[in-house]
């Protein structure tokens, strides 16, 4: 079962996505109801943390499993375990960068429906920035948590969708490889294979 969970959402979403679970919903700067300012990967985790009373299981979906991971790395004090949904240390690893460079002007040009469509396998509305989102992005695609994740010591799910069109089911592998204390699940489904709390305690901790 999860511990006071901390659900963080990914890129474009917001914790909405996170409707069906119960506990702490972080909207990550520019999402949601976050009005406040964004001010870099880490800043984003410092805040998390502050806000966060106790240890938790914290589950990062996808950009929110690499807040998850430096949160877990500089504050390991506030997290009981860690679960990564659709997650890469290095996301520049996973896109060419002719692609990243489509999806920004697809993002300019289109807004953010396609990508939520592929990410989701559904529709999904919430108030997004642009200007903020892509502000975010711009820092995802440089970011590389890979030095900092074979040092975590807490216990961490690596779970992944078959079919997840976003993050290729072989960084789940890579991710799982370089961490100490981690099981990988992979799950029937697309970039976010866990919709609601029933199917996340079911599939993930096998209860029947």
């Amino acid at each position: 079962m999860l511990r006071d969970p901390v659900f963080i959402h990914g890129w474009a979403f917001s914790s909405k996505v996170f409707e069906g679970f119960k506990g702490i919903k972080v909207d990550l700067p520019g999402h949601g109801k976050n009005k406040e300012p964004y001010r870099g990967f880490r800043r984003m985790a410092e805040e998390v943390a502050l806000s966060l009373p106790s240890r938790h299981d914290i589950v990062g979906w996808s950009l929110g499993g690499s807040v998850a991971l430096l949160l877990a790395f500089l504050f390991p004090s506030k997290v009981r375990r860690l679960f990564l949904i659709g997650t890469t240390p290095h996301f520049s690893r996973v896109w060419s960068e002719a692609n990243i460079r489509a999806f920004k002007i697809m993002v300019k040009r289109e807004g953010f429906k396609p990508f939520r469509e592929m990410a989701l396998g559904e529709p999904f509305e919430d108030s997004v920035d642009k200007e903020t989102a892509l502000r975010l992005l711009e820092d995802y695609v440089s970011l590389d948590l890979t030095p900092l994740v074979p040092l975590l010591k807490v216990e961490t799910y690596v779970i992944h969708g078959s079919k997840d069109k976003v993050v290729p089911v072989g960084e789940a592998f890579r991710l799982r490889s370089m961490l100490k204390r981690s099981k990988l699940i992979i799950l029937p489904g697309g970039h976010l294979p866990v919709r609601d709390e029933g199917s996340f305690v079911s599939q993930v901790f096998e209860v029947r």
